[in-house]
């Protein structure tokens, strides 16, 4: 109890404070000890106090790339080997609502073809020549802790040739061939493409495209996705579906329009007024027979 305050007093989120009891009560599982007491309801109930008196942060989420951000990225002029695989790899990351891990690595000399995806990775159906959809399979995810491997279904987007992940990867795999078990993304020196070489060429494109790189990440894309399925009018379990969302956190991704918003409080004064309730008369009683 005096761990906790005292971690209240240094204004942890009762998020990390969860996060600290968490990690104590693993390292006793794991020595085999008996933790109960970060279950106890008084320890529940110091931590919701903590959250009462300093109150909760405001949810700092990255900013999402949306359609029409892509297709300006997109359009901007590529020429060097590096590019083409970043504006590829950008496209897949949209088209599949993928999280930045799945199609990077943390560090250079990291990459393992058991977890991360490689040319493999991608079957063009029915054939490399004429594609209208890539199959991806993930060998390894967040939701897919066993390594299962996930799959993932893309279409072509021949209306939109600028953005379509299915000839971006068609034209890699075409000027770059490879065996199939190496990095599916790689760069002009050879090494897989990592998490923060990817991040910092889409900062770099974001001014290009006349927009301020601050606030956008790798995970950008996968909420862009989830925001444009929804403006798109995509139903809420087709979003889950699309981004592999095993509970409703996907809402969390999705950003209303301010220009929506203000259109449905405008259109709280064209409502009709409220009819009065239908209620069913009122039959007579009768009495049961003896």
């Amino acid at each position: 109890m005096e761990w906790i305050a005292d971690l209240g007093t240094r204004r942890l989120q009762p998020k990390t404070i969860k996060s600290y009891l968490t990690a104590v009560r693993s390292l006793h599982m794991e020595a085999d000890a008996s933790f109960t007491v970060c279950e106890a309801p008084i320890v529940q109930r110091l931590i919701r106090g903590i959250k009462r008196y300093h109150g909760e942060r405001e949810r700092n989420p990255k900013l999402p790339i949306t359609f029409p951000i892509l297709h300006k990225l997109t359009s901007l002029s590529y020429s060097s080997f590096d590019d083409i695989v970043f504006i590829t790899a950008a496209k897949l990351a949209y088209a599949g609502f993928l999280r930045c891990g799945e199609f990077t690595i943390d560090k250079p000399n990291s990459f393992d073809p058991n977890i991360h995806v490689t040319c493999s990775s991608i079957r063009f159906m029915p054939s490399l020549a004429e594609p209208d959809h890539l199959i991806l399979t993930l060998p390894a995810s967040k939701t897919d802790p066993f390594r299962k491997g996930v799959t993932i279904y893309i279409a072509a987007a021949p209306n939109s040739p600028s953005t379509c992940p299915v000839s971006a990867l068609r034209h890699l795999f075409t000027v770059d061939p490879r065996p199939l078990n190496s990095p599916l993304f790689i760069t002009s020196d050879l090494s897989p493409l990592t998490r923060s070489r990817f991040i910092a060429r889409l900062r770099l494109a974001l001014p290009n495209a006349g927009l301020q790189p601050q606030g956008y990440s790798g995970h950008s894309f996968r909420r862009g996705a989830a925001s444009a399925a929804a403006a798109a009018g995509f139903l809420d379990h087709e979003i889950q579906q699309l981004g592999r969302w095993r509970s409703d956190a996907y809402r969390l991704y999705i950003d209303t329009p301010k220009d929506r918003i203000l259109n449905l409080s405008s259109r709280l004064h064209m409502a009709d007024p409220h009819t009065p309730p239908f209620e069913p008369p009122i039959l007579p009683f009768t009495p049961p027979l003896a």
